[in-house]
């Protein structure tokens, strides 16, 4: 590949993001007052983040045009695509299975996709989010996460 022409992924998924950010951004002002506010910080947070990881993006370019840095590795490419069709089975089977057990499967399959092989670890996080969740959603804010045939 002409390292010339290179642009890293980043720069996409960035633009993408922020993107779908603005949009559900712009949603939100549809909500009721009251409950505006948590969705709009959460937003814009990740609209924040979404343009960092474009600009991020923009500097890995830049350092593989000048050929200081090579992120032309195959299967650094590989990983994204990997982690989006995981996103869209996960979302999937959220629908069908339930949020919670859903999730509790996910998220060690995604630690171990990104190199986490130590199981302690695997399981608090897990467990440390799923509580939180919980908390945060279910019992303070009086939302309930999408139920299937499990739970």
């Amino acid at each position: 590949m002409d390292n010339k022409k290179f642009i890293s992924n980043d720069v996409f998924l960035g633009l993408f993001a922020a993107v779908m950010a603005i949009i559900f951004l712009v949603m939100t002002l549809k909500f009721p007052e009251q409950v505006r506010l948590f969705p709009s910080l959460a937003l814009i947070l990740a609209l924040i983040f979404s343009i960092w990881i474009a600009a991020m993006g923009v500097y890995k370019s830049v350092q593989v045009r000048r050929g200081t840095a090579d992120y032309t590795n195959p299967e650094m490419k590989r990983q994204p695509f990997i982690v989006l069709a995981s996103i869209v089975i996960y979302v999937i089977c959220m629908q069908r299975i339930g949020f919670f057990v859903t999730t509790a499967v996910y998220l060690p399959c995604c630690m171990l996709l990104f190199g986490q092989r130590k199981v302690v670890p695997m399981l608090g996080s897990t467990v440390g989010v799923l509580l939180f969740i919980y908390w945060l959603f279910v019992i303070q804010l009086k939302v309930y996460m999408p139920a299937g045939i499990l739970f």
